[in-house]
């Protein structure tokens, strides 16, 4: 310090200096550790991708299996051509008087059509109809107007009436499972898996068209069953308020 003053150094500015030098050299070691906590945070990061990738990939190809299992249990339904027809006769049982009903309930559908052979591209236009694929069909100019329908929610609920309409609709549940709400509550007939796949694509050809997000396309195809199951909800309770004005009227 003798030798510092001597060269016309104050012993403030010396000390001053010195603070300042300690000070950028912690700065420096509190930026090192950041640097540090950030690059491990880019590899965790580029592994996370990675391993998203991975997902996305198999994703892709669970959804490609799907569709090719469906192509073949729709070919085995009749479908498609080249089933021995003798074989299946003797092979199915003639079904029971419940589940007839249930089956020619859906057929007297105005969007029921019998399946046609060979298999048919979907959204082709027919007399004022619109196939959604494997043999169902919706009135075209309903088919347009839904086309402009805002939300998954209310696309899927009103798809779900083109397709089974509101008679069906509110006699039936999605899984056919009794609802634990009520002990006493009795399971409705579930709806057809058959067409409530064909929901489903409708919904992820119309998503498709807004993302390629795997994971958002997920997450979004699985409350299709859940907007179901409003809309079943929302039609009897609709019914059960109008057999209470009816009552009422009836009781004046």
């Amino acid at each position: 310090m003798d030798s510092l003053e001597d060269a016309g150094v104050p012993r403030a500015l010396y000390e001053e200096l010195l603070r300042n030098y300690q000070q950028q050299q912690e700065e420096m070691r509190h930026l090192q550790q950041e640097l540090e906590r950030t690059r491990r945070q880019l590899v965790q990061q580029a592994k996370k991708l990675k391993e998203y990738g991975a997902l996305v990939a198999e994703m892709k190809e669970l959804r490609d299996l799907n569709r090719r299992l469906q192509d073949v249990l729709l070919l085995r339904l009749g479908s498609g051509p080249a089933i021995d027809l003798e074989k299946v006769k003797s092979e199915c049982l003639e079904p029971e008087p419940e589940l007839r009903s249930t089956f020619s309930e859906e057929a007297n559908t105005s969007s029921y059509y019998p399946a046609p052979a060979p298999v048919m591209d979907k959204y082709i236009l027919d007399n004022g109809k619109v196939h959604l694929g494997s043999g169902i069909w919706v009135d075209e100019e309903k088919w347009h107007q839904l086309q402009v329908t805002q939300g998954d929610s209310k696309y899927t609920k009103n798809l779900a009436v083109m397709i089974w309409g509101t008679d069906v609709l509110k006699n039936r549940s999605v899984t056919g499972v009794a609802t634990k709400k009520k002990k006493d509550a009795v399971p409705k007939p579930p709806l057809s898996p058959h067409k409530l796949s064909i929901v489903r694509e409708c919904l992820y050809d119309r998503i498709a068209q807004e993302t390629v997000d795997e994971t958002e396309i997920a997450q979004r195809l699985s409350k299709v069953n859940k907007y179901i199951c409003e809309k079943i909800m929302d039609i009897n309770k609709s019914c059960k308020n109008e057999e209470r004005r009816e009552a009422k009227y009836n009781l004046q």
